[in-house]
């Protein structure tokens, strides 16, 4: 198999920015995972299954598997899931303050690290010429090189706030 550098290089840039967003989630356990402060609605639980169901959906997308009915769900997961209930997660979905809409926090971040490594091998996968091509992404066209580099600002951007909510909730700073 010919190493495609640029693939590789997009799939290093998906793997390593879990841990830029996955650092920010020290201080927050089962009781708070929903926690909501000030105006920041986007809880630590939510944020990790936005951003993962947002990789699965493009990596399936780029022709790679569908998002893993393991992970997510289109109806209703009830009481203390397991899973995503897609809807809940979702481009312009409102997060809630209720601990029972969401796995726990321990099954979010596998979940989000699942996303990770499954979107990762993927672009791995993909020929060099492919990285070019132009897909559809809520109604604009997108190159998919272009796309998997917008997925790290994306996990980044959610990072940022996940701070901001730290900050509303006086926990401990992550970063000196």
């Amino acid at each position: 198999m010919i190493h495609n550098s640029a693939a590789a290089t997009l799939a290093c840039g998906i793997r390593e920015s879990a841990p830029l967003l996955l650092r920010f989630l020290a201080g927050f356990d089962e009781n708070n995972r929903t926690a909501q402060g000030g105006t920041c609605p986007n809880h630590p639980v939510w944020i990790l299954g936005h951003c993962a169901f947002t990789m699965a959906r493009f990596g399936q997308i780029i022709g790679g598997p569908a998002p893993r009915e393991h992970d997510f769900s289109t109806t209703d997961c009830g009481a203390e899931s397991t899973r995503y209930e897609i809807d809940s997660i979702a481009k312009d979905s409102q997060p809630v303050d209720d601990p029972a809409r969401y796995p726990t926090l321990a099954r979010g971040r596998e979940i989000f690290t699942n996303a990770v490594e499954q979107l990762a091998c993927t672009l791995e996968a993909l020929p060099a010429n492919r990285l070019t091509a132009s897909i559809d992404w809520n109604g604009t066209q997108q190159r998919i090189d272009q796309m998997a580099i917008r997925l790290c600002f994306h996990n980044g951007m959610h990072a940022g706030q996940l701070t901001d909510l730290r900050r509303a909730l006086k926990f401990k700073r992550v970063l000196p």
